[in-house]
């Protein structure tokens, strides 16, 4: 009988192991959600004063996991049709489209819109990374990651994100003298510290509430999504930690918020909305080493809850049915909208707003990663297997002839 070399053990017990190690799990199928969304309104000034009016209109951008196409725009000011006139971009570096309005609406000028968008949304966003606090790098490294201008942009404070303020300074300096002296530079560690300070002491409100300041939020002790973001932004910024807010809409059928947001038909001034089957959504990216911007969702884990389950739980990680809108990096849309509602009774406007989401379903798509993987898979198997079979037979013919004499 003859007998086997080391070798070719060795390399017959490596192929059975090939043979019976599972595939890479990937998942066969990427889904392409659809939208189509109508926003509509009008404005009629009822006052005696004329009414200072924005020139710019806001447009929707594509991102790497969503494309937006703009079906229709109308926009009539009194009886005239207003044609835009360039898309440029905002502070925040959103794309907006320039108006030939007028610097004022007069009084008994109406102007009224309509646009429909088709949103295309993928369910598999830029991969997430599996962090740990043990891996993050430090406060040290980021600007020469990102670079100075990029920096300097993302950690700036803003009349939004007041890292000036004394309460939210020594708020700051509390949370990173919590943490051990030697994790008090860890990034992720003060992401963490900071999102388990939130959670244990500010209440999610709920229903439609008035945006806060930070500072406000910290001292009512409540806020929806973007009010926890923009405070969690703000403790983060005054560590010099790159991060900005990101703003959209989380698609639910049915739902609807509809009535008189600001004033009524009596003050002759109100503020009307009726949003159909979405509600608004804001949530914070930071910029963590080795890893890159990472989102932070802070109503995605509840109070006790371990805080990073707001970024494995985020509605970005989990692939849930949102449409990412508008970044905000360095503008104040509390205050802008705080004008609005001043303005709103200063010059007895009739405003109306309406949304209307309608979800097309959505469709399969067979992963590329998916088919990479598995025809490896194939191949390797394959070759495994013509691999034993030679083997195999290569032995069968080396063994030595039985002699018929014996």
């Amino acid at each position: 009988m003859r007998k086997y070399r080391l070798w070719q053990i060795a390399v017959f017990l490596l192929l059975i192991f090939l043979v019976a190690l599972p595939p890479h799990r990937v998942n066969a199928f990427q889904y392409f959600h659809y939208w189509r969304v109508t926003f509509s309104g009008s404005i009629e000034v009822h006052g005696n004063e004329s009414l200072p009016i924005s020139s710019y209109w806001n447009y929707i951008g594509n991102r790497s996991w969503q494309t937006c196409e703009q079906l229709s725009f109308n926009i009539v000011h009194n009886s005239e049709t207003i044609v835009p006139s360039e898309l440029g971009e905002d502070i925040d570096g959103n794309p907006r489209l320039s108006l030939d309005i007028g610097p004022l609406l007069e009084p008994n000028d109406t102007l009224q819109w309509e646009e429909e968008w088709l949103f295309t949304v993928s369910d598999r966003r830029p991969s997430l990374p599996q962090i740990s606090i043990e891996q993050s790098g430090t406060l040290e490294e980021v600007e020469s990651l990102l670079g100075t201008e990029d920096y300097l942009r993302y950690t700036s404070g803003t009349m939004l994100w007041k890292t000036w303020n004394q309460s939210l300074l020594d708020l700051a300096q509390v949370i990173q003298e919590g943490i051990p002296e030697e994790s008090q530079n860890n990034i992720l560690a003060l992401v963490h510290a900071s999102i388990a300070w939130i959670q244990a002491n500010i209440t999610r409100s709920t229903g439609i509430t008035e945006p806060q300041y930070p500072e406000e939020t910290v001292d009512s002790q409540m806020g929806d999504c973007d009010d926890q973001s923009n405070l969690l932004i703000t403790l983060l910024r005054i560590h010099n930690i790159p991060c900005y807010l990101l703003t959209g809409h989380w698609f639910q059928n049915a739902a609807r918020t509809h009535g008189y947001l600001w004033g009524s038909v009596e003050e002759d001034a109100y503020l009307y909305v009726d949003w159909q089957n979405s509600n608004g959504h804001g949530w914070a990216m930071v910029y963590v080493p080795p890893w890159g911007w990472l989102p932070f969702d802070l109503i995605a884990a509840g109070p006790g809850s371990d805080p990073i389950d707001t970024y494995y739980n985020s509605l970005y990680a989990t692939g849930g049915p949102f449409v990412t809108l508008w970044q905000i990096l360095a503008s104040d849309y509390i205050a802008e909208r705080r004008t609005e509602k001043v303005e709103l009774f200063a010059h007895q406007l009739h405003r109306v707003e309406e949304e209307v989401w309608h979800s097309f379903g959505s469709l399969p798509i067979i992963d590329n990663q998916y088919l990479t993987t598995n025809v490896a898979t194939i191949l390797a198997l394959t070759t495994t297997l013509i691999l034993l079979t030679s083997l195999v037979v290569v032995a069968y013919r080396r063994q030595p002839e039985e002699d018929p004499e014996q």
